[in-house]
């Protein structure tokens, strides 16, 4: 019998860790473009990839608790996840001032990577 607290705790830092790998595949490709995009690719794919590991964190976080309880996490944990992604995103894009489309390249890599992993890694 597996241990879904446990299972979902390997599911999430397996899922985390192929993420930066895509985000660190998606800087080589932007290396040719200049640093700058490199930085970007990368910077969006850990973005990407620290909101999947907050999710994590506060679903799995409290360990086991009732059926409402672990809604109310997923909500939260969902909540979280896009305030740190809106947060990010525009200190990116806002602040660092780091090249669009390398960031998106890094955003888009990440997110397949997410996908992959929800069908591959049982």
């Amino acid at each position: 019998m597996r241990n879904s607290i446990a299972h979902g705790w390997r599911i999430a830092n397996r899922t985390t860790l192929l993420q930066l790998g895509a985000a660190i595949a998606a800087a080589a490709v932007c290396a040719p473009f200049g640093a700058r995009a490199a930085v970007a690719a990368l910077a969006g794919g850990v973005i990407i990839a620290l909101g999947s590991w907050l999710f994590a964190l506060r679903l799995y976080g409290q360990g086991i608790a009732t059926a409402r309880n672990v809604l109310r996490s997923a909500w939260l944990a969902q909540l979280v996840k896009w305030l740190w992604l809106c947060a990010a995103l525009y200190v990116a894009i806002a602040v660092v001032k780091l090249p669009f489309p390398g960031l998106i390249v890094g955003v888009m890599a990440a997110q397949m990577a997410f996908w992959i992993a929800l069908i591959a890694i049982r």
